[in-house]
């Protein structure tokens, strides 16, 4: 009995020992390169991208008013100035984003003057 607990033992140990061999030799190390490792998106994907977001900006346009009154708020704006000025600024933002939503709406298909499918503006989308 004690020396088949023995065997056992050195088996074990063995087993141990080869399985931490074999998973330290076969472990190596894996190069990244984001050009080749992630896959570029394709014409469809690039213009399905241009909808939505064009959608996105026509639709949620508006919200550029309350976006603005609370960065103002939060930069510390005086009332006066929050209740002036900032809706007037929303307003104007809230114009160029639903124009840009619409004209990308409606080019989806095409690439914008630029050669591309990139956003016209930045924020890409307002949330």
């Amino acid at each position: 009995m004690n020396g088949t607990n023995r065997t056992f033992h050195k088996i074990g140990a063995i087993v141990v020992v080869v399985a931490v061999f074999l998973s330290s030799s076969l472990a190596c190390a894996q190069s990244y390169d984001p050009e080749q490792d992630i896959p570029q998106p394709t014409m469809l994907q690039k213009r399905m991208n241009k909808l939505g977001r064009g959608l996105s900006n026509f639709f949620f346009g508006w919200t550029e008013i309350p976006v603005t009154w609370n960065q103002k708020m939060k930069q510390g704006k005086p009332l006066t100035y929050l209740f002036t000025t900032a809706p007037v600024l929303g307003t104007t933002k809230m114009f160029m984003r639903m124009g840009t939503g619409a004209y990308e709406f409606l080019t989806f298909y095409s690439r914008n003057p630029s050669g591309s499918y990139d956003p016209i503006l930045e924020p890409e989308y307002i949330f």
